[in-house]
């Protein structure tokens, strides 16, 4: 929570000074677009989670920002001898679940930040690097590749 409250405070200090990115910009304009994510694998004493099909797509809004959506595909394996209890996962071992949402970004410099809108994704800092992105939201690295 603290972090939010601080990452919130320092967007809007910069929406306050108007130091987002022109909307114009070349930075701004390559990062329109669908970008994917890498597969990646997320470790528990619990489960395994293999997060193996996700995108996030970037629209430039007027004002420079971003209308962000996310989503991905995560199979879970659990590594002892109980079973999921999540709705659409009763009584299994292994399941994938899809999950989507909106948010906003934000450019400054290079750097990214998109404030999801559901409170279960952790907010994400993505570092741009010509048709990547890399970042780390918590739960482990993160690559984005524009895709063409």
């Amino acid at each position: 929570m603290k972090r939010r409250i601080a990452v919130l405070a320092f967007a809007m200090l910069f929406v306050s000074q108007g130091v987002f990115a022109d909307s114009g910009s070349a930075l701004s304009e390559q990062i329109v677009g669908v970008w994917r994510m890498d597969p990646r694998t997320l470790n528990s004493s619990a489960v395994s989670s293999y997060q193996e099909d996700g995108t996030v797509t970037f629209k430039l809004l007027p004002d420079g920002r971003f209308s962000v959506i996310g989503r991905i595909s995560t199979r879970m394996v659990l590594k002892n001898d109980q079973t999921f209890t999540d709705p659409g996962c009763v009584g299994e071992k292994e399941c994938t679940q899809d999950g989507a949402t909106e948010g906003l970004g934000a450019l400054f410099g290079n750097t990214i930040y998109v404030d999801w809108f559901d409170a279960g994704w952790i907010d994400d800092f993505f570092k741009v690097n010509g048709n990547v992105m890399t970042g780390d939201d918590g739960n482990g690295l993160i690559r984005l590749v524009k895709e063409e």
